[in-house]
Parts: structure tokens; sequence; C-alpha cells
């Protein structure tokens, strides 16, 4: 793959890829709660309909759940971009943020007011 005229590489590196993971699922965690509260919703219906919308964007991405259009299946691999050695890193298979959701939607939730 090539970005920017450089040539990047894979970096299996799970660690790294595991806090990546964190990140990205807590950015969409905290977007669709900001996008979710203009609409004036709140309370614990704001926090379920978060968990559910933000649940299945990360299944989708994982390849968690089967995504097929017009008879083709899609296979998504996520990876991250390194800007300390051009790399991107990956887990050697499958994202699971999804598995992060709950845990960090929690963490949101209490943290708001």
């Amino acid at each position: 793959m090539v970005m920017n005229n450089m040539e990047l590489k894979l970096n299996l590196n799970a660690e790294e890829y595991d806090q990546q993971q964190v990140i990205f699922i807590r950015a969409i965690i905290e977007d669709v709660k900001s996008r979710l509260e203009e609409t004036g919703l709140s309370g614990d219906q704001l926090k379920d309909l978060v968990g559910n919308i933000s649940f299945g964007i990360a299944t989708l991405i994982d390849n968690s759940a089967s995504i097929e259009s017009e008879g083709k299946e899609i296979f998504p691999q996520l990876t991250f971009y390194s800007e300390d050695n051009d790399d991107l890193i990956h887990c050697g298979g499958n994202s699971y943020m999804h598995e992060y959701v709950f845990g960090v939607l929690d963490e949101i939730f209490q943290k708001s007011p």
C-alpha cells in the first residue's frame, strides 16, 4: 500500500492495535452521543440508543456481521496508521471493537452530567 508516496508495511502489534481500537470506538460513541443529544434525547434512553447504534457500527467494522449488497459480500479489515514508522498496525485478524462498546459507553456516561 502506498500513502503520500510512501510504502506502508503491515506491522502485527496486538497491544498497540488494542489501544487504537479503544480510542476509535470511544470517538464513535462520543460522536453518536453528541448527535443524538442534539435531538433532545437524554438519560437511559440516550445511553441505550447510543450503545445500540455504536455496537452496530462496531460489528460492521469488525466483520462480526455479514455485509452484502447485490450479491457481493465484503470483508472489512481494520488497520491503524502509525506516523512513527509509516506502518499499518493490525492484529492479524478481524478487529473486535464491539467488545469494548459497553465498557466505554459506561465510562462516557459516568462523566456526563
